[in-house]
């Protein structure tokens, strides 16, 4: 293969390397809706993570308003994070630092990511 053909076939491949997924779900009235639309690339691995995370916690949002989501399986979904070993907050660095280390697993830095990227960790920052 040419060096340019195979510059090119990595360069589509690397792009189409997305996770994406969205929240749908029926309202009170009958209603059939989409919501939480979101993507995260890079790592496919640890992408799908994100996404579930985000939208599982979507999921239990939409459910509290009283609309039924269509993939009641995103409501089974344990979506708590471990605290850090640490005692600090979270942050997207000190998640990177311990994934590459193999400290924590390819899900917990997937639901960390989506944490993080949610602004759920500013709460923890309080509750310190």
């Amino acid at each position: 293969m040419h060096k340019p053909l195979l510059f090119v076939t990595l360069l589509l491949f690397t792009m189409s390397c997305t996770t994406q997924g969205n929240l749908e779900y029926i309202t009170a009235n009958g209603e059939r809706k989409t919501a939480c639309e979101n993507e995260y690339s890079g790592a496919p691995s640890v992408d799908k993570y994100a996404v579930e995370y985000i939208l599982s916690y979507c999921a239990h949002k939409a459910t509290a308003q009283g609309n039924r989501v269509i993939d009641s399986s995103l409501l089974t979904l344990d979506l708590s994070v471990p605290k850090t070993p640490n005692g600090e907050v979270w942050t997207f660095e000190y998640a990177t630092q311990l994934h590459q280390s193999n400290k924590i697993t390819d899900k917990e830095y997937g639901y960390l990511i989506a944490y993080i990227n949610l602004g759920l960790h500013k709460s923890q920052k309080d509750k310190s």
